[in-house]
């Protein structure tokens, strides 16, 4: 009898020892950041928004912001990202079209014109 209990204490440490050799410990990493200021976009026309009362001018169209500057065109993929320079053939021809472009810096449009918040990611239809 003294071999057998051995024997269960053995296998009794091996299933202790294997079932800690299982766990598993995660780390999440996780960014902290402070929230941003919800943007105002005021429809400019059909499917295309202006940014209103940004310090640049900014439209949205195509699931895309597309700022102005310095006569050149960038893409982002939401108001706070760092905007890519594109070239011009590669705007949405609605916002290509529209007249002085960096006259809408500060916008500030008629009170009947449609407006939606937006947060830092999202897909208007």
């Amino acid at each position: 009898m003294k071999h057998a209990s051995r024997w269960v204490t053995v296998i009794g440490l091996l299933l202790a020892l294997t079932a800690g050799a299982c766990t598993r410990t995660v780390y999440v990493k996780e960014r902290a950041s402070a929230p941003r200021d919800v943007a105002t976009m005021v429809e400019l026309r059909p499917g295309v928004w202006v940014v209103k009362d940004y310090p640049q001018p900014v439209f949205y169209s195509d699931n895309y912001y597309w700022r102005y500057t310095d006569g050149d065109w960038y893409r982002s993929a939401t108001l706070y990202d760092a905007p890519v320079r594109i070239r011009a053939v590669y705007v949405p021809v609605r916002v290509r079209r529209i007249d002085q472009p960096a006259a809408f810096v500060y916008y500030r449009a008629p009170a009947a014109v449609a407006r939606v918040k937006i947060s830092a990611a999202v897909t208007i239809h």
